[in-house]
């Protein structure tokens, strides 16, 4: 007689980087003779792979959690594990928090859950809080099914941070800086580029201190070099690169590279060189504008997204309308802001003058408007112009929803096309028919095969 599947399901909180992490165990389960169910109260086990980057965050997984918890002992609900950033912040504490939680997986201990659910599900006793080794899951132990749309995969390139932001939590969470080699790099984007994969992309805490820590430090732009060959790739994305480590050649290799898009993910966090200072980003003011001249420059047609950090202790009003004109005078295409949010365990925990909730709330709400206002003008110049895009998936009767290679995928905003039989994956050419603030419409003129690739096309 065959014993059916033990059934599970997974909820995924947070960044990209979640992302990869959550397909990684799910691989580790389903290897071990799990079966994936979308109804966690048609699962005996749920995993839940929380975010704490932020008290925002802290939150938000802590009311999946108590969504979750509610329905323990219901349906086919026994056993409930916790992982992830917050899972490794707040440890313990979260199985005094939430008696209905079993277990606890750090970061670092992604590669165990399968051996903790069966154990819990075989009747184990005890609840297991595992949070030595802090990091997340890099090289792959199993299969990876993919939880984004077929033809877009990320490839989590490194692991942790050696940076010291006295606003960030991430070396905490999630380790020291550790890179991936180029080789392995490479066989896997080939790999999913074979399973049907057309737009890879790159991510890591910070994937401009790439190969720091390997023998022979190569670079990101060695890495985007080798990336650019393999073939059945159309588009290649960055993100998270660190202001601090851009080089001339990393431009030279992003501009020449006939798969790297022309889309450049730069959080600058502030242009105050005060405030860059308090933050510990190791740039100043000049230098961090002086760089968004050098891309603009160098990478044609380049799409730049940036974040800021509005309200960090002893922010000035001059030092806020100086990043507000720096706004209006260096427009970005993708813009966002963030109210500062005071971190335990962060230097900037003491860190005084504390700017008032309502003061950060309302500066960061300034911003915005600006940034919508700036958007809106942007993209209304834009009806009428032709562009290539690459089709994502159905959106509604005859229409699908689409990015230009300036739009990062559930980040950026989109263009919703009119037209019949659009395949995901494909790239499109269309003609803008409207605008909103932050997503065009259009209307499908011609579809181009996997291989076309269009630099500048934003």
């Amino acid at each position: 007689m065959t014993t059916a599947p033990r059934t599970l399901a997974f909820i995924t909180l947070g960044c990209p980087k979640n992302t990869v992490d959550s397909e990684h165990m799910i691989g580790l389960l389903v290897q071990a003779g799990f079966r994936t169910v979308a109804d966690p109260a048609e699962a005996e086990v749920v995993v839940i792979n929380t975010c704490g980057f932020l008290q925002s965050a802290v939150r938000e997984s802590k009311r999946a959690i108590e969504g979750i918890v509610a329905g323990k002992g219901r349906g086919r609900l026994r056993r409930i594990i916790v992982a992830g950033c917050l899972a490794q912040r707040a440890g313990p504490a979260l199985l005094e928090e939430f008696p209905e939680v079993d277990a606890v997986l750090g970061t670092g201990q992604w590669s165990e859950v399968a051996r903790v659910a069966s154990h819990l599900l075989d009747g184990g006793d005890t609840r297991p809080v595992l949070l030595d080794r802090p990091g997340g899951a890099l090289e792959p132990l199993g299969p990876r099914p993919l939880s984004t749309p077929r033809h877009i995969a990320y490839l989590k390139i490194s692991e942790g941070c050696d940076q010291r932001c006295t606003f960030c939590v991430i070396p905490q969470l999630r380790g020291p800086q550790r890179s991936r080699t180029l080789e392995a790099l490479v066989s896997e984007a080939a790999n999913l580029a074979a399973a049907g994969v057309r737009e890879l992309n790159v991510i890591g805490q910070d994937t401009t201190a790439y190969g720091a820590d390997l023998p022979g430090q190569p670079t990101l732009a060695d890495l985007l070099e080798a990336l650019d060959q393999v073939a059945g790739l159309t588009w290649i994305r960055v993100q998270y690169t660190d202001p601090r480590r851009w080089t001339d050649r990393l431009i030279e290799v992003w501009a020449k590279a006939a798969r790297v898009v022309p889309y450049v993910d730069l959080p600058l966090q502030h242009v105050a060189t005060g405030q860059l200072r308090a933050m510990a980003r190791g740039i100043t003011g000049p230098a961090s504008r002086a760089l968004v001249r050098r891309i603009r420059a160098g990478i044609p047609g380049v799409t730049l997204r940036t974040t800021f950090i509005v309200g960090f202790p002893g922010e000035t009003d001059e030092q806020f309308e100086e990043l507000c004109r720096y706004v209006e005078d260096e427009p970005f295409e993708h813009l966002v802001v963030f109210p500062y949010e005071r971190e335990p365990g962060t230097a900037a925990w003491e860190m005084t003058p504390r700017v008032p909730l309502t003061v950060r709330r309302a500066r960061r709400a300034r911003v915005l408007e600006l940034q919508q206002r700036l958007a809106r003008a942007r993209n209304a110049g834009r009806v009428g112009e032709r562009l290539t895009v690459m089709i994502d998936g159905p959106a509604g009767r005859n229409q699908y929803a689409a990015r230009t290679a300036g739009s990062a995928f559930e980040v950026d905003g989109g263009v919703v096309v009119e037209g019949d039989g659009l395949v995901p994956g494909t790239l499109v050419e269309v003609r803008v028919t409207g605008a909103a603030a932050y997503d065009l419409f259009a209307r499908a003129e011609a579809a181009g095969p996997f291989v076309q690739l269009v630099k500048g096309t934003a």
